[in-house]
């Protein structure tokens, strides 16, 4: 996206619940190049900066499904070892220590899961297509440098956003293009895409529209 690439300031995170790692790196004053690593899968891809809504959300969601599966797995694990306990020698424990181990085991899985399915992030979105792009681990790898980091890309969003000089339709066509690019790449969904494909055009046709009024 650009000929060279200085790098104007970069942010690594880490998940340790997941051992998924994000690196954000701003380079040439508007450009972000966003790359993630996770167990089973990689990602890489750059912005231009001025295609992002300079105002973050962030977004905290709690999994009640997986919740109530880790209390419920936790008390039959619990309600398995407490009878392990009381029993004393009286049970078969070829029998219930493999239950009691495959009761733990599926318990730590639900608390990941839960971990997983229970974000705590800030996100930038697209800026007319409301597709989120840029997903950072809120308050990583410190309070500080995360919100120093965030605060930075606002303003690289902004003066971006005012170095590109065209008009509402152009940078709609500019946006989808975008998209597209990045659906590609496997950066967003075919889903994701689809939905803002519908909300750009959506916005396209209103723009002609209060144009031709």
């Amino acid at each position: 996206m650009a000929d060279k690439k200085v790098a104007d300031r970069v942010l690594v995170q880490k998940s340790t619940a997941t051992g998924e790692e994000r690196g954000f790196e701003i380079y040439n004053r508007k450009y972000l190049r966003v790359s993630c690593r996770g167990l089973r899968s990689r990602r890489r891809y750059d912005l231009h900066l001025a295609m992002l809504e300079p105002w973050p959300i962030r977004h905290r969601r709690i999994s009640w499904r997986w919740l109530g599966a880790f209390l419920v797995l936790a008390a039959a694990s619990g309600g398995a070892g407490w009878t392990l306990y009381a029993a004393g020698g009286r049970v078969d424990l070829s029998l219930w220590v493999p239950v009691l181990a495959g009761l733990v085991f599926f318990t730590l899985g639900a608390l990941v899961m839960f971990v997983v399915h229970s974000p705590n992030v800030t996100e930038f979105r697209s800026r007319y297509g409301g597709c989120v792009l840029v997903s950072l681990f809120y308050g990583k790898p410190a309070r500080r440098p995360f919100q120093e980091f965030v605060e930075e890309l606002k303003n690289r969003i902004l003066a971006a956003s005012q170095e590109l000089a065209v008009d509402k339709s152009q940078m709609l066509a500019i946006e989808l293009k975008e998209l597209r690019r990045l659906a590609g790449e496997g950066a967003i969904t075919d889903a994701d895409y689809a939905r803002a494909k519908e909300r750009i055009f959506r916005l396209h046709g209103n723009n002609q529209g209060s144009g031709e009024g």
